[in-house]
């Protein structure tokens, strides 16, 4: 049977005297700690949470630059292509220029060599008719 005496209040006395210590040196400074890990691990969460928005808004930044590059890529290529066009059309008719001047002078020179070379057969087929002239008359025939 349970007897309430002196011992019953001496364990009572102890039990809450080591319940006191315990609290002191055990319990309060885990409590402590436990706090302060979830205190962290909110401030790690926060953090990493800012950190996933501050990428989030690196992307979309670097995405804005890389299609505002291609735009001016896509400008300036079309531009240079424009430009080389307007180069090209400017050799173009250049070097058509010159195959008409060159043409042009090449058929005087050939007019020119057809010319003589034309003096030259009349000259010739003058003569020749007058040899002919000559072989068939037996004699020399005068113009």
């Amino acid at each position: 049977m349970i007897s309430i005496n002196a011992t019953l209040v001496v364990q009572v006395l102890h039990f809450l005297l080591l319940m006191l210590v315990l609290n002191r040196l055990l319990l309060r400074p885990i409590m402590d700690q436990i706090h302060d890990r979830e205190e962290y691990l909110r401030k790690a969460k926060l953090d990493s949470e800012e950190m996933a928005a501050e990428a989030e808004r690196i992307a979309e930044k670097r995405l804005a630059m890389e299609r505002e590059a291609r735009q001016n890529a896509a400008k300036e290529r079309a531009g240079l292509k424009e430009q080389a066009m307007a180069e090209a059309d400017g050799i173009f008719e250049e070097s058509s220029r010159r195959i008409r001047e060159i043409r042009d002078r090449i058929r005087a020179q050939v007019q020119e060599q057809v010319e003589k070379a034309q003096q030259g057969l009349d000259q010739e087929a003058a003569a020749l008719a007058d040899e002919i002239a000559e072989r068939i008359a037996g004699r020399r025939v005068g113009r």
